[in-house]
């Protein structure tokens, strides 16, 4: 079974049932191996194109105003066709502020850093242009202006320091 689409054509699991007495969802399973076991592995032109597609579709999700709050490459897979598929919404929003558009796009950052640490300068720029790609660079560089805003915040001193 391949994945169903939502409106803005980032793929996703198909819900088949949710039970709010139960509290349980039943979903389609994805299968695949996660983009944070894979990023590190996978020649240089391959991973622009995987982080350029993961622009691409944040931005699709970004441009119906839907925020996926936990945008890591751990919430990615990769299907055995190459399909990439977003999973775990469970920290999801609709919103459409600049703000959780620039904080969805700064954890995936921090991710990158973490856990991608040898690539992920060259992975964010491939991300910020498959985003803009989409997005148009008018919006887009709201939304990465918001990202230097976030990264001067108390919280992430280092950054303060540039």
């Amino acid at each position: 079974m391949s994945p169903r689409y939502l409106r803005p054509s980032t793929a996703t699991p198909l819900i088949y049932l949710v039970n709010l007495p139960e509290s349980t969802i039943i979903m389609e399973y994805i299968e695949g191996q996660q983009i944070k076991h894979l990023l590190n592995k996978m020649a240089k032109t391959e991973r622009h194109s995987l982080c350029a597609q993961i622009g691409e579709s944040t931005a699709r999700l970004h441009k119906y105003g839907l925020i996926h709050g936990d945008l890591t490459t751990s919430n990615m897979i990769q299907t055995p066709e190459g399909k990439l598929v977003f999973v775990d919404f469970g920290l999801s929003e609709k919103n459409r502020e600049t703000e959780a558009k620039g904080v969805d796009l700064h954890l995936l950052k921090r991710a990158l850093q973490s856990t991608h640490y040898q690539h992920w300068e060259d992975c964010f720029q491939s991300v910020i242009n498959g985003y803009t790609s989409v997005l148009g660079s008018e919006l887009a560089e709201k939304v990465y202006e918001k990202i230097r805003e976030i990264q001067r915040r108390g919280r992430y001193v280092e950054e303060r320091k540039q």
